[in-house]
């Protein structure tokens, strides 16, 4: 994948908590970034959970490697720009040539 495949634009997101203001805590996902990335959809499946049929779309998201992208993990999550999908992330990659990481992640799957 080339600088040229970067179409799309995501965010990234990373898990915050703080203050409810009543004693206890509120969990929620704050905005760190903005790149331009690159998406190669992978073969989806859904399994049968709770007699519910779930669609999964696994999806190796490419960008351009910085410090930024090299410091997110598995805990944060992947939002596309455009569309509002939401992706979570599975496992981070740096690809040999150390220009670009790749994130596989999955949609359509609980944070």
């Amino acid at each position: 994948m080339g600088a040229g495949d970067l179409i799309e634009r995501i965010g990234f997101q990373e898990p915050v908590s703080g203050s409810d203001g009543q004693g206890g805590t509120e969990d929620g996902w704050a905005e760190r970034f903005v790149y331009r990335a690159g998406y190669q959809r992978l073969r989806g499946s859904e399994p049968v959970q709770a007699a519910r049929l779930s669609g999964r779309q696994p999806t190796v998201v490419t960008v351009r490697s910085s410090s930024q992208t090299r410091g997110v993990d598995a805990a944060w999550r992947i939002v596309d720009k455009r569309s509002g999908e939401i992706f979570n992330i599975r496992s981070r990659e740096i690809t040999k040539d150390r220009q670009f990481v790749q994130f596989l992640a999955e949609s359509g799957v609980a944070t």
